[in-house]
């Protein structure tokens, strides 16, 4: 996992759907090589990757969620707005 430096990153979770003949091999190496992807796991159901991506604005996430439509993935994108601490 990558650390997030920024504290003030802006995070989203973005879900990706493989278009057909995309290799999920050919998208992690993409993955591995986005600068703003901070962690994704490879699922199976109703989507092929959940990513998390850390971005500096709002520009930099829209750039971000095109790389990964440009590498052949069809997306839904959701922002993190804080997370949840679970330890009382």
């Amino acid at each position: 996992m990558r650390a997030v430096s920024d504290v003030g990153a802006l995070e989203a979770l973005v879900r990706v759907q493989l278009r057909p003949g995309v290799e999920p091999g050919g998208f992690e190496a993409h993955l591995r090589a986005a600068a703003a992807v901070s962690e994704a796991w490879r699922l199976a159901g109703d989507c092929d990757f959940e990513v998390r991506l850390s971005c500096r604005s709002l520009a930099n996430l829209g750039a971000a969620v095109t790389e990964l439509r440009d590498a052949g993935g069809t997306t839904s994108t959701t922002l993190v707005l804080h997370r949840v601490c679970l330890e009382a």
